[in-house]
């Protein structure tokens, strides 16, 4: 067997579980990739919300181009990447977050929301997790184990580690939550992301062994993140369904109180351990307590920042960034990296076997799709509307990811009014004087969800603007986050198509995406899901880097999405908080932030 130690990359069949974080691949395959900021590069869903900085697994909203960084711009000094001057830290008082809605569970296992993400991830720790410089190093493991075959990963569980409740961290407890991830009757949306995983089994008082039907390349990529977070046995048979309300983890923070629709109050663990080496403090935070205080509005957002009624910002609105640039009573941290991808995604139908790809009419037609594709100008909104802060995408895979190639352009779609004015025409859809167009005596009237974040809306009413001139009628429902991830996929769900973001870190992201209940995620095209499944089990990474090229050119040419922009994320932190920076990835860090005060 191949032994991993905390600080250590795994070879020969090690080096395929941990080749997606390899540094100088990343930097490789994102050269010529224009520099963008991370939304969260987890993969949970953000429904678009720009409220969502990525984390290292795969959201839907939820990628490195080799660093990140991130230099605080403001009348405030600070170190690069972090926020404020190095001074003595002091523990104490309340760290108050602005952000644009509210999480739906705090159960890791049963959402992939980027904005539940934000708030879980203080709560539990993973197995694994990854250094500044995108190695592995261990968290809840000291250290792991992986056979020349790839197929066993047998991890060393540290001792004397507590969850909130009191209860021990076992072996049994981890081998208990991953087991209950890929148990059906979980239901989890991210067990898509372990699809090879078999079983966990606690072998001893301090080993875990995990067992994979073959090898799998981004199996450590992905359980680094906080949805592989280890649960509380004890307070997952306590709370029931309601686990998700009362969560339970080893992480620095306690659930403490949500107020739904509201906040979400975390306080300190005092008992907390860290053992990761992106912070400098090894003991518990400093923080009292972390809220998450939801203000779907963003002027009022930047009122309550600009008064410090709010300490941190997770997300500044792109237009709002070069007005607090000369704030003095704030520090901005830009992140210089991005693995996110922003999308509008057609309504689809669950297929009737394992392939095939069903629309709602009217994009039932992949004429009117592509329509969709050529009428919206991509660049003039990131111009208008996001001040500059992306990068147009034409393919699904985040710029910042190594599987990114600025070459899939030539298969993506320019914006052509007249282009999508012929397609429409082709399909049956005819002008009709000033008003939408007509087919059989029905107007080509079209529902686009969004989230109500107030950038989201603009976006969509650009959208709106350049769909209805080409011949749509294009009506816009914006609702909270959690409610439209709710509402997607389900008999509710009155969409044609949403806007939509994904971030992940791994180009697993292509698989992932396309392995959920609702919108692209039941886009089961056989060539497509042939490419992405082989992909997850090549070791050459450039291998697998054709491998996703061909996939984004097979997604392109069906169009369940429309791909847009990769974008940039500035976080915003108020002047009386230090010590918070920005990972490798563009993910803020919290454990070495304090008042100053």
């Amino acid at each position: 067997m191949t032994e991993c130690d905390e600080r250590r990359d795994a070879t020969q069949w090690g080096a395929l579980l941990s080749a997606p974080l390899n540094r100088r691949r990343l930097m490789r395959f994102a050269a010529g990739a224009a520099v963008a900021g991370s939304a969260m590069s987890m993969l949970a869903a953000c429904g678009g919300d720009s409220d969502e900085p990525s984390s290292s697994g795969g959201q839907k909203t939820g990628g490195p181009s080799g660093s990140a960084s991130a230099t605080p711009s403001s009348g405030a000094s600070g170190s690069s990447g972090s926020a404020g001057d190095k001074s003595t830290p002091k523990p104490g008082g309340r760290l108050i977050i602005g952000r644009s809605g509210d999480s739906d569970s705090l159960d890791p296992q049963h959402t992939i929301a980027g904005i539940s993400w934000q708030v879980f991830q203080h709560i539990y720790d993973p197995l694994i997790g990854k250094t500044l410089d995108l190695e592995y190093e261990g968290v809840l493991a000291e250290s792991w184990e992986i056979s020349e075959d790839g197929k066993e990963i047998t991890f060393k569980i540290r001792k004397g580690i507590k969850f909130h409740d009191g209860t021990d961290l076992t072996p049994e407890a981890v081998a208990f939550s991953f087991n209950r991830l890929i148990d059906p009757a979980t239901n989890a949306p991210a067990a898509a992301w372990v699809t090879p995983l078999q079983k966990a089994e606690a072998i001893d008082d301090s080993t875990v062994t995990m067992t994979l039907s073959e090898a799998f390349s981004p199996f450590l990529g992905n359980i680094s993140s906080a949805y592989f977070g280890i649960l509380s046995p004890a307070a997952v048979e306590k709370y029931g369904a309601d686990f998700g309300q009362h969560p339970v983890g080893t992480g620095p923070y306690k659930f403490k109180e949500w107020v739904a629709g509201q906040t979400i109050t975390l306080e300190r663990n005092p008992d907390y351990k860290n053992f990761r080496s992106i912070a400098e403090n090894k003991g518990p935070a400093y923080f009292d307590e972390i809220v998450f205080r939801n203000i779907p509005e963003e002027q009022t957002q930047i009122a309550s920042f600009e008064t410090g009624e709010i300490n941190m910002l997770l997300t500044v609105p792109p237009h709002q960034v070069k007005k607090l640039e000369s704030n003095p009573d704030v520090q901005l941290l830009p992140t210089e990296t991005a693995t996110n991808i922003y999308f509008l995604e057609f309504h689809t139908l669950k297929p009737e076997g394992e392939y095939g790809f069903v629309v709602k009419p009217p994009f039932d037609d992949l004429r009117v799709r592509q329509a969709v594709a050529y009428a919206i100008n991509a660049d003039e909104i990131i111009k208008a509307v996001l001040d500059g802060r992306a990068t147009r995408n034409y393919g699904p895979m985040p710029t910042g990811n190594y599987g990114y190639n600025p070459e899939i352009k030539q298969y993506g779609y320019d914006y052509d009014p007249e282009k999508a004015k012929q397609l429409l025409e082709e399909a049956g859809w005819k002008a009709s004087g000033n008003g939408p167009r007509q087919k059989d005596g029905q107007p080509l009237q079209v529902v686009l969800w969004t989230s109500n974040a107030t950038t989201n809306q603009r976006i969509c009413q650009v959208i709106q603007n350049q769909l209805n001139q080409v011949g749509f009628d294009v009506q816009i429902e914006a609702m909270e986050v959690a409610t439209l991830l709710a509402r997607l996929g389900t008999p509710d769900d009155t969409s044609h198509f949403d806007f939509m973001s994904w971030g992940w870190t791994e180009p697993d992201l292509l698989y992932m995406m396309t392995d959920s209940d609702s919108g692209v995620g039941l886009y089961r095209s056989e060539e497509y899901r042939k490419y992405v499944t082989e992909a997850r089990r090549v070791n050459d990474l450039d291998e697998r880097a054709k491998l996703y090229f061909e996939a984004m050119k097979v997604m392109l040419k069906d169009v369940p999405i429309v791909p847009l922009w990769t974008q940039n994320v500035v976080v915003g932190v108020r002047k009386e908080i230090k010590g918070i920076k920005l990972d490798a990835q563009g993910y803020p860090i919290y454990h070495d932030g304090y008042f100053e005060s």
